[in-house]
């Protein structure tokens, strides 16, 4: 299944990106709120902690994220649709961004 020596395609990477930028922009948000003065500065996340939905909605974004993109490229067999890829890799990289500046704030 998996050979040694196989690139991973830009597709695969960009899931991939967008999986880990959320997983780690979720998790180290959790770790800095423990910590003193360190708080939320985005309304919309701060909105959706309150009411419970910050994680679902994560989820939601990750499930949408891949299979949209997933389906339209399978289903068109068109290779320009190639580029709705640009979606999920493009959040990952800002989550990811998030991530490691959240990381900052804890060091």
């Amino acid at each position: 299944m998996l050979a040694s020596g196989r690139r991973i395609g830009l597709e695969a990477f960009s899931y991939l990106m967008l999986i880990a930028g959320t997983l780690g922009d979720h998790l180290s948000t959790v770790m800095a709120l423990t910590r003193p003065y360190i708080y939320e500065s985005n309304p919309y996340t701060v909105m959706l902690m309150e009411k419970g939905l910050w994680l679902p909605v994560d989820i939601a974004l990750i499930a949408l994220g891949i299979a949209i993109p997933y389906l339209l490229i399978r289903l068109t067999k068109k290779k320009s649709f190639r580029a709705l890829l640009a979606y999920p890799l493009l959040h990952g990289l800002v989550r990811l961004g998030a991530c490691l500046w959240n990381f900052s704030l804890i060091i």
